[in-house]
């Protein structure tokens, strides 16, 4: 985590200085408020005093103030870290539980039709780039068809039924939509190679000779031991949440930390930077450890040490 700190600190301290970009955008800016405005920044100290103490600030839980909102940095975190986290939670469980259904479904049946049906559909996810469904969404249901909003997280006046909750939901559908469109097509290549594998293995047929029943087989043991090398992707996946749906967020104009992590970027908001990075790479090594937890506790054969 401290590696990664130190690498994006002093890689976005390279592209550029936000006061000078500031100064661009308002030519009228005087010395002195520039001045000022370094001071209060902290932008008058050498990079490696500022890291130094950016670092200490983190030590207290302090990510500082944003130079473009000029709100604390960790308030800014929440606010918009809750809106991204309103729209891929929701899409990581459905594509979870769509992957293993059709994962099953399409091992189950190797090189039937449904199972090309299935893997077809998975590669078009893998292969179709993010902001082109994203439009043809938009496209379908917001401009051709008016069903759904095609922009925010909610309506500015006259919410969906008077209700706020409604209201949010009906914001919602569009960019989970998306985003579960992508997690199911990796999941359930991931799913379906790995329970190939283990219908194929010793165990399995020990157990449909004994004479368990074929969905006890199915849905209990093998689901189990094909479920275990997907771990590591679904930790990847949860752990990165907060910082992969720019693209979705971009396309949505959904207030999320995506939005405001690419925002922060071209606008050179080195808090924000620093802040979402930190809170990233932390939920990161969390999942990590949870994880390895996870894996101890579906396969008694793998230990901790």
């Amino acid at each position: 985590m401290l590696g990664v700190s130190a690498a994006i600190f002093f890689l976005v301290n390279a592209i550029g200085n936000p006061i000078e970009l500031m100064m661009a955008e308002t030519p009228g800016m005087t010395g002195e408020v520039i001045e000022r405005m370094k001071a209060y920044y902290g932008l008058d100290h050498p990079p490696l005093t500022r890291y130094l103490l950016w670092l200490g600030r983190l030590a207290r839980l302090d990510f500082g103030t944003s130079i473009v909102y000029n709100q604390p940095v960790g308030s800014l975190i929440l606010t918009w870290g809750w809106e991204t986290l309103k729209i891929q939670l929701p899409a990581i469980l459905i594509a979870l539980a769509v992957a293993i259904l059709f994962g099953i479904t399409a091992a189950r049946r190797q090189h039937s039709r449904s199972d090309f049906a299935v893997m077809g559909t998975a590669l078009l996810g893998q292969s179709l780039p993010a902001f082109f469904l994203g439009i043809l969404l938009i496209f379908v249901f917001s401009y051709t068809l008016d069903w759904l909003p095609s922009y925010g997280a909610y309506s500015t006046r006259n919410p969906l039924w008077g209700s706020p909750v409604f209201d949010a939901l009906w914001h919602m559908v569009l960019p989970v939509a998306m985003l579960t469109f992508f997690n199911t097509a990796t999941l359930t290549l991931l799913m379906r190679s790995n329970m190939v594998d283990v219908l194929k293995s010793d165990f399995i047929a020990a157990m449909r000779a004994s004479g368990i029943p074929e969905r006890r087989v199915i849905f209990v043991h093998a689901l189990r031991a094909a479920f275990i090398p997907m771990l590591t992707y679904l930790g990847l996946l949860i752990g990165l949440m907060l910082g992969t749906a720019p693209v979705t967020e971009s396309v949505f104009t959904w207030p999320g930390l995506g939005y405001l992590y690419i925002s922060a970027i071209h606008q050179l908001d080195y808090p924000v930077i620093m802040g979402a990075s930190a809170v990233i790479a932390f939920m990161l090594i969390c999942t990590t450890l949870l994880t390895d937890v996870i894996y101890v506790l579906i396969d008694p054969r793998i230990s901790l040490e």
